[in-house]
Order: C-alpha cells, then structure tokens, then sequence
C-alpha cells in the first residue's frame, strides 16, 4: 500500500471514527517501514485527542497520511440573532469546514461523520 502511495496525499476527514480508521492505518502502515525514524508528525506534535490535525510523512514513500477533525464535515456556527434559547448552534450546509483549506488537494479523502445524537425534537416524528 505505501507504494501506492507514493508521492501522494491521504487525507481522513471526519469525527472520531475517521481518528480510530486513521490511527490503525499508521499503525499498520509503519510495521512496513523499517527505518522508523523516517516516520514523523510533520509539524512535530504528539499524537493527543485535541489536536484538530495531525500529518505523518512516510519519507521513503514521500507520502502523507493526514487527518483532519471535522465532526460535522460543514461549517458549524452560532445561531442567527433571535434564535431561540434552546439553538445554540447551526450547521451551515452550503459550506465547508473551515479545515477544508488544509485538505484540499489531498490524493485521495475519506470522509466520515457518524450520525450524532445531539439533535433533539419537541414533536414526532425528529426529522433530521
């Protein structure tokens, strides 16, 4: 897989879920490499859960293995004025993250945003 990678972009866009699938593909990928140096976070970050994106170069594949925190995938922003008390977020659907500057351009993108269980009704059925 790492030569297939090479000299390209492999972004994970998401929430958790893309974390986990993110995190095992480095994992995987790195028992291949024998020099484990050659391995490292391209801004030279510890790998924690707050970080919004982390970037590991495979240097003797000349390849990144990305991943972006994006849980919604679009921009999440504040409530227009006179919104009700209980909104206290919105989700802007004709635009992207934020982040997405970053990943633009990546080779290949898997996105993922498991369905959250934020979203609350006061009437049946909660449309979504």
């Amino acid at each position: 897989m790492l030569e297939r990678l090479s000299n390209r972009r492999l972004a994970f866009v998401g929430d958790s879920i893309g974390r986990n699938q993110w995190e095992s593909l480095l994992c995987l990928l790195s028992i291949a490499v024998t020099n484990k140096s050659s391995i490292y976070e391209v801004n030279r970050r510890l790998l924690t859960k707050h970080t919004g994106f982390l970037v590991f170069k495979f240097a003797e594949f000349n390849c990144t293995i990305e991943y972006y925190r994006a849980p919604y995938l679009v921009l999440q922003s504040r409530p227009p004025a006179g919104s009700p008390k209980q909104v206290r977020t919105t989700l802007k659907l004709d635009k992207m993250d934020w982040g997405s500057v970053k990943w633009k351009g990546a080779d290949l993108i898997v996105f993922n945003s498991g369905l959250r269980s934020y979203f609350t009704c006061d009437f049946a059925p909660c449309q979504l």
